[in-house]
Order: structure tokens, then C-alpha cells, then sequence
């Protein structure tokens, strides 16, 4: 439990990092660093699915991965990919910014509470109402940033990430997200 606690604080980090440098640097320059991250990152999944090691890598591997991954650093890469959804496709700060928050404080706060949480969602044995409340209750701070939209928007995200998918939700929270933006526009 300690380990994914401090696994979903260092998601919630990265993407208040994110926001911040969305919000000084702008967002063709994020486009252009996301861009270069998401690719050092799968050289290095890559060097290391060839057997290679490399020191300061296996360190966050080991603090900062679920332990049942085969591919460690694969859902750090979904969530380079995840940022860079909203980049490629919003033009809005503040878009970008609320579909970047929901990822990592809504996502982060249903992991945390969820591991608690005691009634299992009928569809989705893994996942627990307690986690999908937390989604949408923490993703409501993004209301600074796009107002009262932002409750059907955390609705619609605190459900697809219940979801039985196998995808990772690092990419569908963010396509969804970013298709609602594309859609109410």
C-alpha cells in the first residue's frame, strides 16, 4: 500500500509539473519536450527490453512501477502519451490543463482511495465506487480552469475509467477527455 501511495503522489506530481509548464512555457514548446520524452522514453524501455540496465532508470523502476508489470516503464510512457493527447488535439491552456489534472490528481485519487474501498462496481470487480467517487470528487478543483463544465466532463472520465478495459488508463482517461472538449466545442 505504501508503495502505491507514493506511486500515485509521483503521479499527481508530474502532472501538476505538466500543468505549470503548459501554463509558462506554452503549448507548442510542451508539444515539442512531451514529444522528445515519450521517445528517450521507449529507447529506453527498448534498451532495456534487450537486456541493458541502466542504473539511475532501474532506480524509479524499482521505487515508482507496480510490481506484477512485465514491461517496466511502459505506464510511464502511456502517461507521456496521455499529456501529449491533449496537446496534439486542444488548443485551449485551460482544456489541456483540466484534461491533464483529471489524469493525474483524478486518476492518482481513485487509486489511493479505491485501494480502501469496500463496494466493488458490478461491471468491474477490480474497481471499487469508493475510487470512482474520488475520481470525480478530486477532479473537481479543474472547475478554476473551465467551470461548471467540469462536472458532466468528471462524470464521463470517473466512468470510463471504471471501465473493464485493458487499455491503461493513463491514454483512456485522456482520450475521453479530450473528445469531450472536441465535442462540446
Amino acid at each position: 500500500m505504501k508503495e502505491e501511495i507514493e506511486r500515485q503522489l509521483m503521479h499527481f506530481l508530474v502532472g501538476i509539473v505538466a500543468i505549470l509548464l503548459l501554463l509558462y512555457i506554452g503549448r507548442e514548446f510542451m508539444i515539442a519536450a512531451v514529444f522528445f520524452v515519450v521517445i528517450i522514453g521507449m529507447l529506453i524501455i527498448n534498451i532495456r527490453a534487450l537486456g541493458a540496465k541502466i542504473g539511475l532508470v532501474e532506480w524509479f523502476i524499482r521505487r515508482f512501477e507496480r510490481k506484477n508489470i512485465d514491461l517496466g516503464g511502459f505506464g510511464s510512457a502511456c502517461y507521456a502519451i496521455g499529456v501529449l493527447i491533449p496537446l496534439a488535439f486542444l488548443h485551449s491552456p485551460n482544456e489541456i490543463a483540466v484534461v491533464i489534472f483529471i489524469l493525474a490528481i483524478g486518476d492518482g485519487a481513485s487509486t489511493i482511495i479505491g485501494m480502501s474501498g469496500k463496494h466493488k462496481i458490478p461491471y468491474n470487480k477490480e474497481k471499487t465506487v469508493e475510487g470512482t467517487v474520488a475520481f470525480f470528487i478530486a477532479s473537481l478543483p479543474a472547475y478554476f480552469f473551465i467551470g461548471e463544465a467540469i462536472v458532466p466532463l468528471a462524470i464521463i472520465a470517473a466512468i470510463a475509467e471504471s471501465l473493464p478495459l485493458r487499455l491503461d488508463d493513463n491514454l483512456t482517461v485522456p482520450v475521453v477527455c479530450t473528445i469531450f472538449f472536441l465535442v462540446s466545442a
